[in-house]
């Protein structure tokens, strides 16, 4: 929940004429009052609400959004109130704040050289989560092994990478490291089958509702290393295979997100199967 919480804040403005070849230049400065509150958990964005004193009558001032949990702003001397509004999940507003009444006071400050301080922006945003994606085998001209076996026992590790543009269209790029076991069968090996996979894929992330859901395109390769096993293509205990799927993510949190999809994974092999994964995440976003 939001807490409410009190501030005074001193106000600068200084008006300075200076002649330089007859030519007059106004300058205006300005200090930059910084709101701040405790976020809440579930919200994915903050309205703030500044309204004015104007005669014993509040009026809005001014009136944004914003995803941190701190707003910057510059106000002229006076008193002033303000609201902070959080916007869950699906864009309602809970725990609305109560008022908080503050003062702009008119400061002094002597004038020196400006500097530019670099401002620290978030270039990419990173999805870090632990998926289970069990295989299905969709054809094989050889049911030898793949043809007639699924993998239900399986567990990944995915991480990506994603421009942090507000675009619509975002590129970015994902690994994943998987592991599954298939079922037992005695005519090729007296023990289960499991496999090792790693996939890098090419990512094109659509984003809808202010980022707070997006579907991904994916596309790439990986391989896959088999143990317990006599070879099965012309490759040995490697396979290759190319990947295209899609997927759909939510942020059910600023950070915490749910993402569920399927990919289909075609195996470079003299058996040429194919391989429907579905499989279903969670992870946080950095």
């Amino acid at each position: 929940m939001v807490n409410k919480c009190s501030v005074i804040i001193l106000f600068l403005f200084i008006t300075l004429s200076l002649n330089a070849q007859d030519v007059n230049y106004r300058i205006d400065i300005r200090y930059v009052q910084r709101l701040t509150w405790a976020g809440d958990e579930y919200a994915m964005r903050y309205e703030v609400i500044i309204e004015r004193n104007e005669n014993r009558r509040y009026t809005v001032f001014f009136r944004d959004f914003t995803e941190e949990e701190y707003i910057e702003v510059s106000l002229p001397p006076g008193n002033y109130r303000y609201q902070v509004v959080p916007y869950d999940f699906l864009n309602s507003p809970v725990h609305v704040t109560e008022w908080v009444e503050f003062e702009v006071l008119q400061g002094e400050l002597e004038v020196s050289e400006p500097k530019i301080i670099p401002v620290k922006v978030n270039q990419f945003d990173i999805y870090f989560g632990a998926v289970y994606m069990p295989l299905l085998p969709v054809y094989n001209d050889n049911k030898f092994f793949f043809g007639e076996n699924i993998s239900l026992i399986s567990a990944g590790l995915r991480i990506s990478v994603v421009s942090a543009k507000q675009d619509f269209v975002s590129p970015g790029l994902e690994l994943l490291a998987s592991w599954r076991m298939y079922g037992k069968n005695e005519s090729i090996t007296e023990n289960a089958v499991q496999s090792i996979t790693m996939d890098i894929n090419f990512l094109t992330q659509i984003r809808f509702m202010n980022g707070r859901t997006a579907l991904n395109f994916h596309i790439g390769a990986g391989v896959s290393l088999l143990s317990d096993m006599p070879p099965v293509s012309t490759t040995g205990l490697y396979s290759l295979h190319a990947n295209m799927g899609l997927s759909f993510i939510a942020l059910l949190t600023r950070h915490f997100y749910l993402e569920t999809g399927a990919d289909y994974s075609q195996f470079f092999t003299t058996d040429h199967f194919g391989f429907f994964r579905p499989w279903l995440g969670i992870g946080v976003k950095i």
